[in-house]
């Protein structure tokens, strides 16, 4: 026939052409699926790499976050191990800073550390960055220590990144 087809009942059935029409979309749907699956490997494999910071490093941006740390337990923030343990009155905490304690007074800051960072994602450098980590201790609640952690940063690095920095067993808000 001619493209047309007829039914039982009399009705005519035009025929579509074989491949005509389903296939760009088709071709769209896998593209974006394609590129979805891309990306969700790039957030997956984001890698932190902290090595020391140059000397004379500058930071001229800072992202500051409220954050709970759990007391007398070791959290790991890039390769620094800290330690919060607040005193009986909870006025001062000795903080222990890859097993370097020092006593802090509710408002005081202490530079936690500085280092070099690189961002890696399906193993191709992203960015680098030096940063300095300062900690003010704003005293303590329950079993964990309150503090202001201001990551300072030399070039601007989105806040989920540096988000990346702090485990899970960490409250941490932007301030």
């Amino acid at each position: 026939m001619t493209g047309e087809d007829t039914k039982e009942s009399g009705q005519t059935i035009e025929k579509k052409p074989a491949g005509k029409g389903g296939g760009s979309r088709r071709l769209l749907l896998y593209a974006a699926v394609v590129i979805l699956l891309i990306l969700a490997a790039a957030y997956l494999t984001i890698g932190v790499i902290i090595s020391e910071a140059p000397a004379a490093a500058s930071y001229p941006y800072t992202t500051t976050y409220q954050v709970s740390l759990p007391n007398s337990q070791v959290v790991t923030i890039g390769n620094t191990q800290i330690i919060a343990v607040p005193s009986e009155d909870r006025q001062r905490v000795t903080l222990s800073v890859n097993g370097d304690p020092k006593e802090m007074g509710i408002g005081e800051t202490r530079t936690v550390q500085e280092r070099r960072a690189v961002i890696t994602a399906l193993a191709v450098r992203i960015m680098d960055f030096d940063f300095r980590l300062d900690s003010t201790y704003k005293g303590s609640t329950g079993d964990t220590s309150q503090f202001y952690l201001a990551f300072k940063t030399s070039r601007q690095v989105p806040s989920f990144l540096i988000g990346r920095l702090l485990p899970a067993n960490v409250q941490a808000r932007p301030v």
